[in-house]
């Protein structure tokens, strides 16, 4: 039987790591964050449990159900774009597990 092991898949992710173009290891590092803040989000659901997390879905639902959230968020959204239309916008990159603006 052939078993792979961590270190056997470390080696190897180092291998391809060193091939790639800097824009696709930025693009690997991104995927792994990624798949980090699945493993943290699925800890936090084992955690709190079903039950709770319904009820504070159904309170935030409920709370941006309302006309004064709709309004709010509409009044945030415009303002963002007419932002971005002037040029007053950076586009967003993570670095090192930051988010960063170019």
């Amino acid at each position: 039987m052939n078993m792979v092991t961590n270190k056997d898949n470390e080696q190897t992710l180092m291998k391809i790591t060193r091939v790639l173009p800097s824009n696709r290891v930025e693009q690997l590092l991104d995927f792994a964050r990624f798949l980090e803040a699945q493993i943290l989000s699925e800890d936090l659901i084992k955690e709190e449990g079903s039950m709770e997390i319904a009820a504070d879905n159904e309170k935030w639902e409920a709370l941006m159900a309302t006309d004064e959230a709709q309004s709010l968020l509409n009044k945030m959204a415009n303002e963002a774009l007419s932002e971005h239309r002037a040029g007053k916008t950076k586009t967003m990159g993570f670095n090192h597990g930051r988010i960063v603006a170019s």
